[in-house]
């Protein structure tokens, strides 16, 4: 079930133009949303009611935008197909104007939804309505919300001082020799703004795996004009590489030398990002997926959630600090984002290789995944899976220059070779091929 095409914004124009070669892998339900992994994870949130408050709750609140301006202007009208008609039937009741006021009120989130459960009920026609609109919605929009039934809003902080003494009782890494699996993590963190943070819990996740410990390895390379957080990061892993980066963070440039540098005899790779939390099967569950011989690569996603703050600190606590096998959904809160192209990528490194790793010319945040997408999946064969895939809080960085622009613009997707180079230390490969 793809999302109805436009040219809407920019993404979706790339999309068209530049489509990727994907092999999706969700199945069931009646729309895309209702075979998602989260709604399976916790099914009263299948309910209508619970649906169409979901939509209010993102056509007001400024942090959808924010977290991907592309998506937003996407999925916008989609929203307002289902909050006008409810809008026009109770939007003088204080439970509706409460939320849309403040649209992160779980209290108010669910007073709406016991108004809506009786308008439903007192309306039938409005509900078939606001039913239809909800279903397209839920097949079109790229920006979903997700609350689990336990979320609390208020939360035990989970900082860099608790992650550190959690890692104070976690074992060595093996030192270099398993050759199953090579996870490549970057890292540009220059102001302890969430990153380490979230890399840090990153990291003791990693370390908390079904797959053996001496068949994996894990490289940290940052990207910083000093190895700034190499006391933290280096007790965590096999490999801590550090590149002197100045400037706009190049993502790029960071794996591309974390795989040259630390690849080894390793016969996969997983490049992921820093702020992602996984479970504990999530090393044995994706290598075993190159047991298929066809198989290149693959995301291990559909959706992923990114958690608000609250629920980052309170699921962080469960899988690190007590270990749990994984970060239960049902104290989550956040937007589940369709379709992200980054957060996680699993090639073989043969095909790494041959496209030239990632485009170093992208700098600054936003548009490298969706070209590497694109020149792997036009290169090989990619699969796209369904798991749960949880994105930390953390403080968004600039995605637009002065001008308004997105940083990347001008480069041109899928021109990258890698022919002059990539993931030399010492420096940037120019890209002029």
């Amino acid at each position: 079930m793809q999302p109805h095409p436009c040219d809407c914004s920019p993404m979706c124009v790339l999309r068209a133009t530049n489509p990727m070669q994907i092999r999706p892998t969700r199945t069931g339900g009646k729309t895309f949303a209702s075979a998602s992994a989260y709604w399976k994870a916790e099914p009263g949130s299948a309910d209508l009611a619970g649906r169409i408050v979901r939509y209010v709750v993102l056509a007001n609140d400024p942090a959808v935008p924010d977290v991907a301006a592309d998506y937003w202007m996407h999925s916008e009208r989609f929203y307002r197909a289902v909050v006008d008609p409810l809008e026009a039937a109770i939007g003088h009741d204080l439970a509706y104007r409460r939320l849309v006021a403040q649209p992160t009120d779980t209290f108010a989130e669910r007073r709406l939804e016991e108004r809506v459960v009786a308008l439903l009920d007192e309306n039938p026609e409005l509900a078939g309505k606001l039913a239809s609109e909800a279903d397209a919605a839920d097949d079109n929009v790229y920006i979903n919300y997700f609350r689990g039934r336990l979320y609390e809003p208020e939360a035990e902080p989970a900082g860099l001082d608790r992650l550190v003494e959690l890692a104070g009782g976690v074992r060595a890494r093996p030192s270099g020799t398993g050759d199953e699996i090579l996870v490549v993590v970057p890292l540009s963190d220059r102001d302890g703004a969430g990153r380490i943070r979230n890399l840090t819990a990153c990291l003791l996740a990693l370390h908390d795996q079904t797959f053996p410990a001496d068949r994996y390895r894990v490289t940290v390379v940052e990207f910083d004009e000093k190895p700034r957080w190499k006391h933290v990061v280096e007790p965590l892993v096999d490999h801590y590489v550090h590149i002197k980066g100045e400037g706009l963070f190049n993502k790029s440039w960071t794996l591309n030398v974390g795989v040259r540098e630390t690849l080894g005899a390793a016969r996969t790779l997983c490049l992921l990002d820093a702020d992602i939390l996984v479970d504990r099967e999530f090393l044995e569950r994706n290598h075993a997926r190159f047991a298929d011989q066809r198989a290149d690569a693959h995301l291990p996603h559909t959706e992923m959630l990114s958690l608000d703050a609250p629920s980052s600190d309170w699921l962080i606590e469960r899988r690190c600090g007590e270990n749990t096998p994984e970060a239960p959904l049902a104290g989550a809160r956040g937007l589940l984002l369709r379709d992200v192209p980054g957060a996680c990528l699993w090639t073989r490194p043969e095909i790494f290789h041959r496209i030239g790793g990632f485009d170093e010319r992208y700098k600054g945040w936003g548009g490298e995944d969706e070209d590497m997408l694109y020149r792997i999946s036009a290169a090989g064969d990619v699969t796209q899976y369904d798991d749960v895939f949880l994105h930390l809080a953390h403080r968004r960085p600039p995605m637009r220059n002065a001008e308004g622009k997105p940083f990347n613009a001008h480069v041109e997707v899928g021109s990258w070779t890698g022919e002059s180079g990539f993931g030399d230390t010492s420096g940037v490969a120019s890209g002029d091929e």
